[in-house]
Parts: C-alpha cells; structure tokens; sequence
C-alpha cells in the first residue's frame, strides 16, 4: 500500500482558540487575553459575519422607567412559555452591563441631547432597543471589537481560515484542524481551551438575509467530534426582507414597524391585528407564521409593508407601499 505523501500540517500553539469573528467571538477573546495568549479562527476578513450586517438594536434595560425584570417579563412571554429561565435571567440582569461595557470600548449608540436613544420593536412593552447609526449597530459593534482585537498584543487574528474538524484526546477538546484559504494550506491550531463562536446556518435555506458565511460549520464539527446538540429547532427567521426580482433579499429591520409601519395582504388589509392583540408588533415567530398564512391564501409570494404613517425629516410622508417577501432569516444583533 502507497501513503500519500501528505505534508504535515504546520502546528500553532495559544492558550485560548476562539473560533469564530462576530460579537461573540471578539468579546470572548478580549476577555481571555489579559490571562494568555488567544488565537481568532475566521474563514474570511476578521469583520465579515452576522454581526457586520445586523441591523437591530440592542434590547437591555438602561431606561429610568426600565428594569431587567420587565425586560425578563416581555423575553418569557416572547417565548411563548419555552424559555430557559437561567438564560433569560443571565440576558436581562447582565445586559446592562455589556452594553457600558461595549460603549467604554468606544461603541458609540445613538444620543440625542446626550441620551440614549431607545427605540421600540415587537415583543418589547418598553422602549428599550439601542442604535448605532440608525440601522447600522452591528456594524459598528463589529467595528469596536475588531478594532480591539486588531491591537491586543496577547491576540492574533488568523482570517481566511477555515476549522475543518476539532481535535479531540480522550474526549476532551485540544484545538482544530484548518485550512488556510485560498491555496488549502493545512494547519493545526493547539490549546487548553477551544472556543465555538462560529455563529448560524442561515445558508441551508433557500432564502435568508444571512452572509454567505453562515454555513453551520461550528454545529457540524462539533457532532462530528461527539458533542451533543440541542434546540436545533429554535431557528429564527426575520418576517421582514425586500422582495425585488433580482435584488438581494436584504432585512428589513423590524425597528421599521416599531416607528409605525404595517403590514398589508394583497386587498390592502392591514391583517395583523387579526392574529396577535400587539398587531405589527407581535413576536418574530408571530410575525413570520402570519406572513406566510396571507402568502399562501393570496397565492402570492409577498405581502406589502406599509410605511406611509413614518414622516421623513420634514419632508413629504411617502404615501408608497414597498413590497416585501416574508423570509427565511436568522436574527442578526
């Protein structure tokens, strides 16, 4: 028998591997780097994942008339009875201090006169929902972190490569396998401690708003090193996305219909109403099911959302009604 004569990979050696460049990713590793030496593992440029293209705020309790138990309330009742307790009591009582956090990073939300903006969105019985540069906060929280990142001396960030597989010895986690793009270079990252932040899957589905690099990777080498995976089924899809025949189906944040924007079926009714007490501003999953339920009665392939109550700066109220594909998108903060 003939062994191929394979190279072998060149070996890299860190204390932390973080895999993964979007929010979760880059805050994790500027946590660990003051305790050793952290690798970022990204399959492309450090900024490009869900974080760089969300456009929702970010819901958290900073309102004097606000309170993380009101927050916790409205994210219970959101989730239709099916929340993880212990999650939504870590979201709602330490969000306030991740949001300062990120702003003495140098995130910088919406103000106006030195205030914080808040704005509303569905679910939410507060106005509560911070901005950056209206609907451009995920950019700019990437643009923080990656900034860091960029200049920490105890990170280095290695773009353009792709985990193929977890290492794993006597069933614990010692690192990954990877691929540096685009001449398939192979390379082995090594670490005490192995960091999954490789965000969705929204490209398994014909029609997402998700990047290109949203591909499940994370998911599927963690099953294929034995881990076990678990409420697969909660995939959030954004009701919202332009529907133009051959234009990108971009989100449409639901920040829109927090400012009073409504939905209409193919005779013009506003029909929301008719499936939720909150009308438009009912939870996603809400949202997404009565789209779909007015699509496939009207045999079409969009409903229209109306945005003729939201006055322009000044300028003429734009009496036009924009149509809109109900889309199969992952949420993207």
């Amino acid at each position: 028998m003939i062994t191929p004569n394979i190279p072998r990979p060149n070996i890299f050696e860190y204390d932390f591997i973080v895999i993964g460049s979007g929010v979760a990713g880059l805050f994790t590793a500027l946590h660990l780097a003051d305790r050793g030496r952290v690798a970022v593992i990204t399959k492309d440029a450090l900024v490009e994942s869900n974080t760089e293209y969300a456009q929702g705020g970010v819901a958290v309790a900073l309102g004097e008339d606000d309170s993380p138990q009101d927050h916790a309330k409205d994210t219970v009742e959101a989730g239709a009875g099916l929340c993880n307790p212990e999650a939504v009591e870590v979201l709602t009582s330490e969000g306030p201090t991740a949001v300062e956090e990120l702003m003495r990073l140098g995130m910088r939300f919406d103000r106006e006169g030195g205030e914080l903006l808040r704005g509303q969105e569905a679910a939410h019985g507060k106005r509560r929902i911070l901005h950056a540069s209206g609907d451009e906060t995920g950019h700019e929280v990437e643009r923080t972190l990656s900034r860091r990142a960029s200049v920490h001396p105890s990170i280095d960030i290695h773009e353009y490569t792709l985990m193929t597989d977890l290492l794993s010895v006597e069933g614990r986690c010692v690192g990954c396998d990877a691929l540096v793009l685009p001449d398939g270079e192979r390379v082995r990252f090594v670490a005490s401690v192995t960091i999954l932040a490789t965000g969705g899957l929204g490209q398994v589905y014909a029609v997402t708003t998700n990047p290109v690099v949203t591909t499940g990777d994370g998911m599927a080498a963690a099953w294929r090193a034995g881990c076990r995976l678990m409420d697969m089924e909660f995939i959030q899809f954004h009701p919202t996305a332009l529907y133009h025949e051959g234009s990108p189906k971009f989100l449409i944040s639901e920040a829109v219909r927090g400012e009073g924007a409504i939905l209409r079926n193919a005779a013009g009714e506003h029909f929301m109403p008719r499936y939720h007490p909150l009308g438009d501003l009912a939870p996603r999953d809400v949202v997404a099911r009565s789209v779909f339920s007015e699509m496939r009665r009207d045999g079409r392939d969009f409903v229209e959302l109306d945005f003729s109550s939201i006055p322009l700066d000044g300028r003429d109220r734009d009496r036009s009604a924009l149509s809109h594909r109900h889309s199969r998108a992952a949420c993207r903060r």
